[in-house]
């Protein structure tokens, strides 16, 4: 979701895996704070359009530079613990294969050599 992420274009195949480190959430800002109050007005989840829900869409853009149809492998890591959490893992896609470990270098092995 970085500026590493943004605005290239790799060619097919070009990479087989993605690494995101920390959950991409916008710094606070008036506009941010604007965003949560609507929407918590409106649905009572401010907190979820306003931050989690920006976030995910960041996580998901920086994924599709390594799975960009549906021939493709690659390998996805989120490296912070909140990923693990219900209201992260309800944004991500019902066919995505998601492993929570500590492990994550003996399972990306093995998902490339196995």
């Amino acid at each position: 979701g970085g500026p590493c992420a943004e605005g290239v274009d790799y060619p097919a195949n070009a990479l087989d895996g993605v690494v995101i480190v920390g959950v991409p959430r916008s710094p606070p800002s008036l506009e941010v704070k604007s965003l949560i109050e609507y929407y918590e007005k409106k649905f009572r989840r401010g907190y979820l359009y306003g931050y989690i829900y920006p976030a995910m869409n960041r996580v998901l853009q920086a994924a599709g530079r390594c799975i960009r149809s549906e021939e493709d492998r690659g390998v996805i890591v989120l490296m912070d613990d909140r990923f693990g959490m219900r209201k992260y893992l309800n944004c991500l896609p019902p066919e995505w294969r998601v492993i929570v470990s500590d492990d994550w270098e003996e399972l990306i092995e093995e998902f490339f050599y196995a």
